[in-house]
């Protein structure tokens, strides 16, 4: 069942001229991309803040915690629980060196293991249209949104929340759902125009390949293709011509006389 605040639809732009992103439609191929190709440095990098590990028994109480959880990680290993309590007391003596460590970590963690798939769930953002649709030139595929969250070929799934606050994760809470979904669905609100909506998919434990990144999606998942305002004649036909054969609606945007705006119609 779709969530109220889910979209219909969720668009992915893409330009004719880039024989890659041709494969969106003439394949059904997209790709899930590593976080660190993200234009946002700050995107998938909300990990827990140890900052908050103000005082000794707080830090001797995150040990503790550490130590019962992986007990019998450490057992397997032959590695000795006193030993590992003095190494990690040393280690905890330093927040600020422990965090930039922890995020190192968790950082190549998820560039290795974590494939997303961003979208939009909107058709008419004129600014994504230049950022993503080469400048107004190319177009945009979209898919089902529950078509999409719930066909297995993805983890989970939902619109970004964004916030002028960085977000804050104890050391002792829980990687239950809500703080998985914030490390992986939240951004600056300087990026809200984009109304982001990504999928996620988590490869593990191996690393994947380009390959195993590269997801086909079934054309019936598609409900509509919108072309730019600029498409040339050549790809808007081309498109058109994939469309009908797969049955797919097309629209062709256009400016809305005297407003900063898109409309469309139905060709």
């Amino acid at each position: 069942m779709k969530p109220e605040s889910y979209p219909e639809i969720i668009y992915k732009y893409r330009s004719w001229a880039d024989e890659y992103h041709k494969n969106i439609l003439l394949k059904g191929e997209v790709y899930l991309s590593a976080p660190k190709n993200f234009n946002d440095p700050f995107d998938f990098r909300i990990g827990k803040n140890f900052m908050l590990l103000d005082s000794q028994e707080k830090i001797e109480r995150y040990i503790d915690q550490g130590l019962e959880k992986h007990k019998d990680w450490l057992m397997r290993k032959g590695i000795d629980s006193k030993e590992e309590r003095i190494f990690q007391l040393k280690r905890l003596e330093n927040l600020e060196l422990y965090q930039q460590e922890y995020e190192m970590i968790e950082s190549e963690a998820t560039d290795n293991h974590y494939g997303i798939l961003s979208l939009s769930s909107r058709w008419d953002s004129i600014l994504m249209w230049s950022h993503y649709g080469n400048f107004h030139k190319g177009f945009n595929v979209g898919y089902n949104e529950e078509k999409m969250r719930q066909c297995g070929l993805f983890g989970k799934g939902g619109p970004v929340a964004y916030s002028d606050d960085f977000p804050t994760i104890d050391p002792f809470s829980d990687h239950d759902m809500r703080t998985s979904f914030m490390q992986t669905h939240f951004k600056s609100k300087e990026w809200e125009y984009e109304q982001e909506y990504r999928l996620a998919k988590l490869f593990y434990p191996g690393i994947p390949t380009d390959k195993d990144r590269t997801i086909v999606i079934p054309f019936e998942f598609i409900d509509e293709i919108n072309l730019g305002i600029s498409i040339s004649d050549k790809d808007k036909i081309e498109i058109v011509e994939f469309a009908k054969n797969k049955n797919i609606k097309v629209f062709q945007t256009k400016k809305i006389s005297f407003k900063f705006g898109l409309t469309r119609f139905e060709i």
